[in-house]
């Protein structure tokens, strides 16, 4: 019986490899075989023979080569931007196995905005006496990285979670509160943040504090934020225990409702079996009750 053209079992044989679909997205990644097989620990003949196979399965050819680059076909790219999701999900389960499988003497990972870092930093001294021996690794960033993936351990969260959360236990531990600050009590310049107020409470309040004032410029990083105000540019919206700890700032208004955002200490439930993350989240705990006081502008 002649076999069809859709049969599975001749399909199967054309399907290619996931090992030479990696090697091939190295080589995109590095720009070359050579490279490719160095950060594979493979060797440049076998990474070549590998991609050679991979055209062969498909029946294209991916690259275009040059006498000293690789240049992606038309139907190279193609099959690079459907395979890319592939590598990016194999990345996600490799850390999503590590994260159920902790080295138990790996830095435990504490994500935060740049403003809870800086104020993290500022104590870090106090974290790492408390935490000890256990090292920490602090990530700065206003993305919300994937605890249940292993992207952090430790995430410290303004306001409330958002649903679809029952794999992560959180804990309210204190509270931050922001206010306007500059040189002078009626500054007639602010740096505004670059969110769009709509979309952004801290932004809506700014740009009503900005009617009849001139917008110095747009800066969304507290930490340079900080210092434009300082030198002088204009008032600028910075936590409490910032602007109330340096002498040239003046507090231009008080902070309260909205200006005042809870502070959720957030793990993943598997976390909890963890001695080290259950010790630094204990350490940031007592870290924010002690400094409560400093934190809402008291």
């Amino acid at each position: 019986m002649a076999s069809s053209s859709l049969d599975p079992f001749r399909l199967a044989f054309t399907e290619p490899s996931w090992d030479d679909l990696r090697i091939f997205l190295a080589v995109v990644a590095h720009g070359s075989m050579n490279s490719a097989a160095k950060a594979l620990g493979q060797s440049q003949p076998t990474v070549a023979r590998r991609i050679k196979v991979l055209e062969e399965t498909l029946g294209i050819s991916l690259f275009q080569r040059g006498p000293n680059n690789l240049d992606l076909t038309e139907v190279g790219q193609a099959v690079y931007e459907a395979t890319a999701p592939m590598g990016d999900a194999a990345a996600i389960v490799s850390r999503t196995a590590a994260a159920y499988r902790p080295d138990p003497d790996a830095p435990v990972r504490i994500t935060a905005t740049a403003s809870v870092t800086l104020f993290l930093s500022l104590h870090s001294a106090a974290l790492h006496e408390a935490a000890s021996p256990v090292e920490i690794a602090y990530i700065p960033t206003r993305q919300r990285l994937d605890l249940a993936s292993g992207e952090a351990d430790i995430g410290l969260r303004m306001r409330s979670l958002p649903e679809g959360t029952d794999d992560l236990v959180a804990r309210k531990i204190g509270q931050i509160a922001f206010a306007m600050y500059a040189r002078t009590e009626n500054p007639k310049a602010v740096i505004a943040p670059p969110e769009d107020p709509t979309l952004s409470r801290q932004a809506a309040y700014v740009a009503e504090f900005a009617q009849g004032r001139t917008i110095a410029a747009r800066i969304g990083d507290m930490p340079i934020r900080y210092q434009a105000a300082k030198a002088g540019l204009g008032a600028a919206f910075l936590p409490c225990w910032l602007g109330d700890s340096d002498p040239d700032l003046i507090q231009v208004v008080k902070p309260e409702g909205d200006l005042i955002e809870d502070v959720f200490l957030v793990m993943h439930r598997r976390s909890r079996n963890r001695p080290n993350v259950t010790r630094v989240a204990n350490a940031l705990a007592a870290l924010f009750k002690q400094n409560q006081k400093a934190l809402v502008g008291g």
